[in-house]
């Protein structure tokens, strides 16, 4: 009976990735999209890898397309999104905000997101991954 629960369990956790990702990640629904990745560079070029927290940017966010916003988790901070475009297998979105200008790009196949925030001193760099939950 053990044996059975463990193969069920298994067989359980291998299909979920895959249901996840069977959602349509064409713009058509939210997104939710967690930073695996980020990285910190200084005006004159130095980079070094950080963390969402002390970039002070969210390990998580919301990609809301219908309603054209990009929110944290709690909904405590929101971005309008100002464009959008798909091309190619690939979903683009730009924003302004708090004298910060971002962009991401959204693989609508994969869910990969690289996005970039620049601002006076410097720019920030995320890698992550996007589901449509």
């Amino acid at each position: 009976m053990r044996g059975l629960l463990v193969s069920g369990a298994v067989i359980v956790l291998g299909i979920l990735p895959t249901a996840a990702f069977a959602a349509p990640m064409d713009g058509s629904a939210p997104l939710l999209c967690a930073a695996t990745t980020v990285i910190e560079c200084s005006r004159k070029g130095d980079c070094q890898r950080s963390s969402p927290e002390d970039a002070q940017v969210p390990g998580f966010v919301k990609v809301d397309f219908p309603k054209s916003v990009l929110s944290s988790i709690d909904g405590s901070r929101t971005s309008a999104i100002t464009a959008n475009q798909r091309n190619n297998g690939k979903l683009m979105i730009q924003g302004m905000q708090n004298e910060r200008v971002w962009g991401a790009v959204i693989d609508e196949q994969t869910g990969m997101l690289t996005a970039t925030i620049g601002e006076d001193d410097g720019a920030i760099v995320i890698v992550g991954t996007c589901i449509a939950p």
